[in-house]
């Protein structure tokens, strides 16, 4: 009779992938497979999932930000966050091609918090987020969080590439569902973003708390991406004393982007 002893029973056994996680993770990896957009249907289909899970784990990979839904085509594709996870190794290996290390120079050169967002529905969910130094004075999310898009002046650069009758019903929605009842001013909203349409930027002072400012630009348009932008969070005197510096650093930084 073979008998195995516990060391080679310990060895030879393997602890069992918690199911929604593994599948979670097999999502991602038929997109890097795939190359390509995909539809929930296809992706069930490809990794032999029920539809109903496999509807649910696309959409909790979407609301986190790892999957973005464009309503052109109706398919589903990763984003620029699922890229980000890795990040760290691929600056080992090319420091001098990294998204990372251009985004950590801007914040080294701006001594602000440097936050990368995109829209989702009413909010900026934020999926990258670096400090110029652990013992700078500038603000920061952790990547992940979420943030009004009415609000937050990464919001305001998105909602700009918006018509004005999309930013009013987004507003709307966005003032309906408020959790803390400050209500946007819409038609202040609206001019705000024709001024950004025209130079480029946007800004939030004394938000999200007092005494601290944002400036966003857009990021160079990215295929297959949603549009993004990124935040420089600061002290709002820091802002009324160096705007014209900060921008025309985010300015040099997303020319670098798009060569």
């Amino acid at each position: 009779m073979n008998v195995m002893t516990k060391r080679e029973e310990t060895l030879d056994s393997s602890p069992k992938p918690v199911k929604s996680a593994f599948r979670a993770i097999e999502i991602l990896e038929y997109f890097a497979a795939r190359q390509k957009g995909a539809t929930i249907t296809e992706i069930a289909a490809a990794l032999d999932y029920p539809q109903s899970s496999t509807s649910m784990l696309v959409g909790s990979l979407e609301t986190m930000g790892y999957l973005t839904f464009s309503e052109k085509d109706h398919l589903f594709r990763p984003t620029l966050r699922v890229m980000l996870l890795g990040a760290w190794q691929h600056e080992a290996f090319f420091a001098k091609n990294s998204f990372v290390t251009d985004m950590k120079a801007l914040a080294m050169r701006t001594k602000a918090g440097v936050m990368v967002g995109l829209r989702q529905g009413i909010h900026v969910r934020f999926i990258l987020s670096l400090l110029p130094s652990l013992k700078t004075n500038a603000l920061w999310f952790p990547p992940g969080v979420l943030r009004p898009v009415c609000r937050s002046a990464a919001g305001k650069v998105l909602l700009a590439n918006e018509r004005d009758e999309d930013i009013e019903r987004i507003a709307s929605a966005a003032n309906a569902e408020a959790a803390d009842g400050v209500q946007v001013n819409i038609p202040a909203l609206i001019r705000e973003a024709r001024e950004c349409r025209q130079r480029g930027w946007a800004q939030s002072l004394d938000y999200p708390r007092p005494g601290w400012a944002n400036l966003a630009m857009g990021l160079p348009r990215m295929e297959g991406q949603p549009e993004m932008a990124v935040t420089l969070g600061v002290r709002k005197e820091s802002v009324e004393l160096r705007r014209d510096d900060l921008i025309a650093e985010l300015r040099r930084a997303m020319e670098r982007l798009k060569r």
